[in-house]
């Protein structure tokens, strides 16, 4: 917005970074919230829904410590959609509770990682599902320990 207001300045226009942020939130408010509102419901139709989280530093937060540690939910329909929806959803907290709260109406296969959060909050109509790539990455790990102990076990016993 800054550097707006200081381009429609340039060209004889006085329009405030105030202004525009409210034009903003007013456009978000009345036109793209019924937009999210309608793929959140066509979202929790669905059968299958994959969920994740992950941290968002946000450095002004009321209550909290600046620098503080916030999240963005991602929620999305699986690969079989024909009309993929993909929503994210911000929250100041990675309480169970946000999962729970947003998935309210959905009963399904919910396929997420380890979080406890998922696994224990949820109701009991959503089945939570784990991650292969956390299993196999456990796999990989065993691997490669396993594999470099051979090694060093060879090296060690050839010298």
């Amino acid at each position: 917005m800054y550097r707006q207001e200081q381009e429609w300045n340039r060209a004889g226009v006085q329009l405030s970074r105030q202004t525009m942020s409210n034009w903003v939130l007013r456009v978000a408010e009345d036109w793209l919230k019924p937009v999210y509102e309608e793929l959140h419901r066509r979202l929790l139709q669905r059968q299958v829904l994959h969920a994740d989280e992950t941290t968002l530093q946000v450095l002004k937060l009321e209550g909290r410590t600046a620098r503080s540690k916030c999240y963005m939910w991602l929620y999305r329909t699986s690969g079989d959609a024909k009309s993929p929806v993909v929503l994210y959803e911000y929250r100041p907290t990675r309480k169970a509770e946000n999962a729970a709260a947003f998935l309210e109406s959905f009963s399904g296969w919910l396929h997420a990682d380890g979080y406890a959060g998922y696994h224990r909050r949820l109701p009991k109509n959503i089945r939570v599902v784990g991650c292969w790539a956390y299993l196999r990455r456990k796999f990989d790990e065993a691997y490669i320990t396993n594999f470099c102990t051979m090694i060093w076990a060879t090296a060690s016993a050839e010298a």
